[in-house]
Formats: C-alpha cells, structure tokens, sequence
C-alpha cells in the first residue's frame, strides 16, 4: 500500500478526532460561507458553515457538519504548517 503526503502547506487549521486522525481545514471562503475541510487530508470537500447550540458554553457556535459531527471553529487549531 503506497501512503500519500498531505501538503501541510496548504492546511491552516486542525481538529483532532483521535491519536490517528483528525480533520483538517485546508480554506474558509467567507463570501460563500463554506469550509475546506478532509480527514487526514484525503479527499478534501467544501462543507457550509453553520450554527450549532453547544450545551458546554450554551450559546450558538460557529462551524460545521462533517457528516453526524459538528466541528466548532473555536476548537479548531491553528496551524502553521508549511509556512516558511
């Protein structure tokens, strides 16, 4: 099985799911209000940015679906990848 390289360069935030995986957003489009988003940089898809009540700070929060999971922008990591 040959392994692909993620081109980190191109990844300005991350979200850890597990010890082997995460999401990662690689542009947010503002105008259009969707998210770049993939899990382990595999097949990266434009999702809408929503609004979901988060019982933890019980107010509406910024971010988006992925599939069942909703991924809050405030628990999103910056990263820094391949920036020189």
């Amino acid at each position: 099985m040959e392994g692909k390289a993620v081109d980190f360069s191109k990844v300005i935030g991350v979200y850890p799911i597990c010890n082997t995986g995460g999401v990662l957003i690689h542009r947010i489009d503002y105008g259009e209000d969707k998210v770049l988003a993939s899990v382990n940089g595999e097949d990266p898809i434009w999702y809408d940015i929503s609004e979901e009540y988060r019982e933890t700070s019980q107010e509406l929060e910024l971010g988006f679906d992925l599939g069942s999971l909703f991924i809050p922008f405030s628990e999103v990591m910056r990263f820094y990848g391949g920036a020189e």
